[in-house]
């Protein structure tokens, strides 16, 4: 009789393939900081592993907005939620 019930721990090869998985997953992000030419800095920002954090619970598929929106509608959101917290002050 087995004391160890069948999935009580990771088998290698599932630790490796999610080393392999964060792997990628750090390298297109450092990739997509290179191509934009985005400082190297932004990973100190309080915004970085937030918003990490949000594209992952939308899970696979999710779209991110275009240029026009992010500089138009997002921007203005930003600035009113800014203008709203100095007004708090």
């Amino acid at each position: 009789m087995s004391r160890i019930t069948p999935g009580a721990q990771k088998s290698l090869q599932n630790c490796w393939q999610k080393k392999e998985a964060v792997e990628r997953c750090d390298l297109a992000l450092a990739k997509r900081m290179i191509d934009a030419c985005v400082s190297f800095n932004v990973v100190n920002s309080v915004y970085y592993q937030h918003a990490i954090d949000a594209v992952t619970t939308m899970g696979p598929g999710y779209k991110g907005q275009n240029l026009h929106a992010i500089r138009g509608y997002y921007l203005a959101k930003t600035i009113d939620e800014v203008k709203i917290y100095m007004e708090s002050y």
